[in-house]
């Protein structure tokens, strides 16, 4: 089954061309593009679309980090890779 948004197409801001958007929803390990939400909210209901097929855990983590400040965010990766360094 193809969701129905799937074959919008629009100009990703991170890559610099043309993607669709179910390029944005089945990233690596099949995860949500950090930018889901920004980029298509102009389209359609992007959240209530994720919601409605089963991505409404990724994406509360989404938006829980989005409201992160930056630099706590990278403080947090920073930490994270030191411990994965640790590990290995």
């Amino acid at each position: 089954m193809t969701p129905e948004h799937d074959a919008r197409e629009r100009r990703c801001p991170r890559l610099g061309h043309e993607v669709r958007f179910a390029y944005c929803r089945t990233q690596a390990h099949n995860s949500l593009c950090s930018r889901i939400c920004d980029c298509w909210w102009e389209q359609f209901d992007v959240e209530r679309f994720l919601r409605d097929t089963g991505k409404a855990e990724q994406l509360d983590r989404l938006l829980a980090d989005s409201a992160k400040p930056k630099v706590l965010s990278l403080v947090e990766l920073i930490d994270q890779a030191k411990k994965n360094a640790s590990k290995g």
